[in-house]
């Protein structure tokens, strides 16, 4: 598995953009950290759609819009753009693990991982790890 590239789930962007969320100074940190070490960074339109739901009081709007134009230009942030076969991959996830409370977008996210081969992302979100990868805003 990859460890130059990282996944980024809806609870970095959220911390990153939100100064007030409890994992604002981590997440900032840890983000900082990837980019001066040259990764690069993947996330999907699902987990955009999330932060965005998620950072729709009119006081995120501005930042949210910016760091939307920003994430797009980027040559270092891969969006991977939700089709037919990822909407199909992601409830294939969500279908066969019904013991488990992963939301669409988090088995959506699963998916892209396993393709692309990464292992570590950057998410406080446990499933994750549930799933075998590195939640890198988890305390061990």
């Amino acid at each position: 598995m990859s460890n130059d590239r990282c996944f980024v789930d809806s609870a970095c962007w959220i911390a990153l953009l939100n100064k007030h969320d409890n994992l604002h100074k981590t997440a900032e940190t840890i983000y900082k950290d990837r980019m001066e070490a040259g990764s690069d960074f993947v996330t999907t339109s699902s987990v955009l759609i999330e932060t965005s739901n998620t950072l729709c009081h009119p006081a995120f709007k501005p930042s949210v819009i910016a760091f939307r134009r920003r994430l797009e230009s980027s040559p270092r942030v891969e969006i991977v753009f939700v089709n037919p076969d990822l909407w199909a991959k992601g409830w294939s996830v969500y279908e066969t693990r019904l013991d488990k409370a992963w939301s669409l977008t988090d088995c959506i996210s699963l998916a892209v991982m396993k393709e692309q081969g990464l292992s570590d992302a950057l998410t406080s979100d446990r499933h994750f790890v549930q799933a075998g990868y590195r939640a890198l805003l988890v305390d061990d």
